[in-house]
């Protein structure tokens, strides 16, 4: 199926599927499970991407979406931001748009979610500068039926988008070139983020980079918080530091339990910004805080045995 039929599904046959039962819904199993399928094969199914549509949790949603994920901000819709497409409440369209991670937001600003929301848009669109024809910045009309519900705050935690009306679906060719130039735009505002701009940063101290292997470095150390593959390399790898041994529960005691840093064994030479490893058990190792922070001083960054080999020294002699 094309990703145009399924958007004219999606607003099509929606409105008559809330009103049947949610659980075993075969729309709702279409949004949840079909959308993504199409929408990974426009993206070339890079893992770099996590796809998820949702119809709703237990219950239907007034606005169903499909959503992509850049795995280095986040793989939830709760937080961070990614692209998603968001279907107006009356099913008459539907926005592709760079949006926000409006749940964390409302747990830290209350009342005030929205305004906040409009302010992160406003700073994103200034990080991103020049966009491409035909994308539009500001708040979206999702037609939102009550103005504390999600939708209401999607609208504010817009950054940019573009809008299909239900009788102007372009072609496939057309959303998918969409499609990639809010990948683009995604990427580069992941690489201009200001929190990733921290030059002053232990790991850099005394490293002789230009730019672009600044921009490199940053990647690697956000692929290394990315925290559901840090969690994941911690228990397959343990909490012991692979270079020198040191374990921090032994040292510290309970505080220290299950205590150890992740560290991503791909050199900085070596990452491409949009194909990088994601395996947990073959491509991470787990150090101590010090081992971690020097073994980015060497060229064995990819070398735990050489770097321990020839680096970390023995008290002892």
């Amino acid at each position: 199926m094309s990703l145009r039929t399924a958007i004219s599904l999606f607003l099509e046959e929606y409105p008559e599927a809330i009103k049947k039962p949610f659980s075993g819904n075969a729309v709702a199993d279409f949004i949840r499970n079909e959308i993504p399928i199409i929408i990974e094969k426009i993206i070339d199914k890079n893992p770099r991407y996590l796809v998820n549509g949702s119809a709703g949790q237990g219950n239907w949603a007034k606005a169903p979406w499909a959503a992509v994920y850049d795995r280095f901000i986040t793989e939830s819709a709760q937080d961070g931001y990614y692209i998603v497409y968001l279907v107006k409440e009356d099913f008459t369209g539907v926005y592709l748009s760079l949006n926000q991670g409006v749940t964390s937001v409302r747990k830290q600003y209350g009342s005030k979610a929205k305004l906040a929301l409009r302010v992160r848009a406003a700073d994103f669109v200034a990080r991103i500068g020049k966009l491409p024809t035909g994308v539009t910045t500001g708040e979206i009309d999702l037609n939102s039926s009550d103005s504390s519900n999600l939708s209401s705050l999607y609208e504010a935690g817009s950054i940019c988008s573009k809008y299909y009306p239900l009788t102007l679906i372009p072609t496939d060719e057309e959303l998918a070139s969409d499609l990639q130039a809010f990948i683009n735009i995604y990427y580069l505002l992941m690489s201009r983020e200001t929190q990733l701009y921290e030059r002053i940063d232990a790991e850099e101290e005394g490293l002789q980079l230009d730019e672009e292997d600044f921009r490199k470095l940053r990647e690697h150390k956000h692929l290394e918080r990315n925290r559901k593959l840090a969690s994941r390399a911690k228990k397959i790898h343990g909490y012991v530091c692979m270079a020198c041994g040191f374990d921090f529960e032994k040292k510290y005691g309970g505080i220290g339990k299950e205590f150890i840093e992740a560290h991503h064994l791909t050199p900085i030479s070596d990452l491409k910004g949009q194909l990088l490893k994601l395996d947990p058990r073959k491509d991470f190792a787990v150090l101590c805080s010090n081992c971690h922070r020097m073994i980015h001083r060497t060229s064995l960054v990819n070398n735990i045995s050489g770097f321990k080999t020839k680096h970390v020294l023995d008290n002892n002699t």
